[in-house]
């Protein structure tokens, strides 16, 4: 008969199961039905133009940059190297493998879909709309960083800060796509679908590769 341990392990294996399905499921719902989104994107973009300021957009335009792919390789690179450097190379493979793939994912997914940006974007970017790379970017490398803090600190209060951090600076990045107009609603929603789905997939990957 199976102990606490293994029943709790296999527990935490069908919760991450259960968020891969529902994750692809939505992205795909999204993608599928993103024409039904055009009221509701039009609402949200005209929002949007009504809150700008000076100031707001400023801090917009950094969170854009500092959220931008080069910055999140760089990180990514980094951390893997210091992994590497204190032998946690498991880690360090599944922090580069979630990371960098999701880039060769959303560029396939954007080329697939060929969405237009909005026109009134505040801060002109290239490529195609859907989905928005900064967030589904964002939500993989913070939620794998978030993933490998969980396993190595026994801390609760490290675990439900890097958690809290996780889902803010998620949110913020998501505000600030459509806060400078240069991504619909829809791409955001995509966005996050695509990023929860990918993160859950390689954590369990990595969980069946490793500590099986």
């Amino acid at each position: 008969m199976p102990d606490s341990k293994s029943m709790s392990a296999l527990r935490k294996q069908l919760i991450a199961l259960l968020i891969l399905l529902l994750s692809l499921s939505c992205f795909l719902l999204i993608t599928f039905l993103r024409n039904s989104f055009v009221a509701v994107n039009a609402n949200v973009n005209s929002w949007a133009v009504s809150i700008q300021s000076d100031s707001i957009t400023e801090i917009a335009k950094v969170i854009h940059y500092v959220f931008s792919t080069t910055p999140l390789v760089a990180i990514t690179l980094s951390v893997a190297a210091y992994l590497f450097y204190r032998r946690h190379r498991n880690d360090a493979l599944f922090l580069v493998a979630a990371t960098l793939g999701v880039l060769l994912i959303v560029s396939v997914v954007k080329w697939a879909i060929h969405s237009p940006r909005p026109l009134n974007w505040i801060i002109q970017v290239s490529g195609f709309s859907y989905p928005s790379g900064h967030i589904v970017n964002t939500v993989v490398l913070l939620g794998a960083l978030t993933y490998l803090i969980w396993q190595h600190f026994k801390s609760r209060n490290v675990k439900i800060l890097s958690g809290i951090l996780f889902v803010l600076i998620s949110l913020l990045v998501g505000f600030d796509r459509i806060y400078l107009n240069v991504h619909w609603f829809s791409d955001v929603l995509g966005a996050y679908s695509l990023g929860i789905f990918w993160l859950t997939f390689c954590i369990l990957a990595f969980r069946l590769r490793y500590t099986s």
